[in-house]
């Protein structure tokens, strides 16, 4: 049996009391028995899912603690779930969300949908139109290029890009070009510069990011604040929609660095991954980027640079650190994380003293 269903559908079968409880008890307990399992099994159930149950907690009473609870459970039976990847990816993201609250969620979901393949075209299109001043026109360029490599807009000015003969960085297999640039924000005197592959890039989109390399190489924070106002006027011109127009007053450069990090986990690009594109060394602060309507496809053509493979697994997880360290001193696993099977120090030994001890009872009782 095959059935059609329509998850935009919102039209109730049995309108206002059309239905005495106990028979809609029924009908759903049918529902649970026969279709869950074929239900839950199709990825766009499960994204739906996601957007249910991120409703609902929203609308809640629950403390945190409880809503954190009731995603890790659920993560962790997807986790060992058949073709339940997609909703292990949906609990990952709410996880994130739930476990500290994210300012201006709402107006970061809204730039999520505004910045769309349509309006790059357009922003395309104005940075070409002389009439426009030169500050905002770079604005505009410098913004179409961070949507692309999320960098930070200061570590612009330490960019490098290599994309002739570019090495193959550990634990890569093929060449691609590459974007070198400093990690601004970090707690090491002297970090390591940090690689992004341009993997899938056009020869334009580079000689885009290799324009915004030599025009920002010399500019100090408030020339790279003025190109932030002119790329802001500049969007203002290229719509008339309202609900737009009150958006881009919200906009910077960390827009861009958020909507990269929104493409790529439309892409399924995992926290760690994207983490480390971002230049950060946990998982931790990817729920301030992450911000916006993850549970659609790509909304944007352009290519996305990424982390090498190396960085990516250099990213800590502290909840799974936590997690490791808990069960090693002896207690239970956190609920969504694996139970790793450690054995406690002295648990060997604290077995051959039970062993030992029960055969003194035994013989003890032997003996009598």
């Amino acid at each position: 049996m095959q059935i059609l269903i329509n998850l935009d559908s919102t039209h109730p079968i049995f309108p206002g009391d059309g239905i005495e409880p106990r028979a809609k008890a029924l009908m759903e307990s049918y529902i649970k028995e026969r279709f869950f399992d074929s239900l839950m099994y199709q990825e766009e159930v499960q994204k739906d899912f996601a957007v249910w149950l991120e409703a609902h907690q929203s609308g809640s009473t629950a403390s945190l603690q409880t809503k954190r609870q009731e995603i890790r459970k659920i993560r962790s039976a997807a986790e060992k779930g058949i073709n339940t990847a997609t909703l292990f990816r949906e609990m990952d993201r709410l996880h994130f969300d739930a476990r500290n609250n994210v300012p201006d969620k709402q107006t970061n979901f809204a730039l999520s949908h505004l910045i769309d393949t349509d309006f790059i075209n357009r922003m395309a299109k104005e940075a070409q139109d002389l009439s426009a001043s030169l500050t905002q026109r770079r604005g505009l360029m410098l913004f179409g290029a961070t949507l692309m490599v999320g960098i930070r807009t200061s570590e612009w000015t330490t960019a490098r890009l290599i994309q002739d003969n570019p090495p193959v960085l550990p634990g890569e297999t093929t060449a691609h070009p590459i974007l070198v640039v400093q990690t601004v924000k970090t707690r090491n005197s002297d970090p390591d510069p940090r690689y992004l592959v341009l993997e899938g890039f056009s020869r334009g989109a580079l000689g885009m990011i290799e324009a915004c390399v030599e025009m920002t190489a010399t500019m100090n924070n408030g020339h790279l604040g003025q190109l932030v106002r002119g790329m802001r006027q500049a969007m203002i011109r290229i719509t008339d929609d309202p609900a737009a127009l009150e958006l881009i007053e919200h906009i910077d450069m960390k827009t861009a660095r958020k909507i990269f990090t929104v493409e790529s986990r439309r892409e399924n690009r995992s926290p760690e991954a994207v983490s480390a594109a971002l230049g950060h060394t946990t998982t931790n602060n990817l729920r301030w980027y992450a911000q916006g309507d993850t549970h659609c496809d790509r909304i944007t053509d352009i290519p996305l640079a990424r982390a090498s493979l190396n960085a990516t697994k250099k990213i800590r997880d502290p909840l799974a650190e936590f997690n490791e360290r808990k069960q090693l001193a002896g207690g239970k696993s956190l609920t969504g994380y694996p139970d790793l099977g450690i054995q406690t120090p002295g648990s060997d030994q604290d077995t051959q003293n039970n062993a030992t001890l029960a055969d003194r009872l035994l013989n003890n009782q032997g003996n009598r």
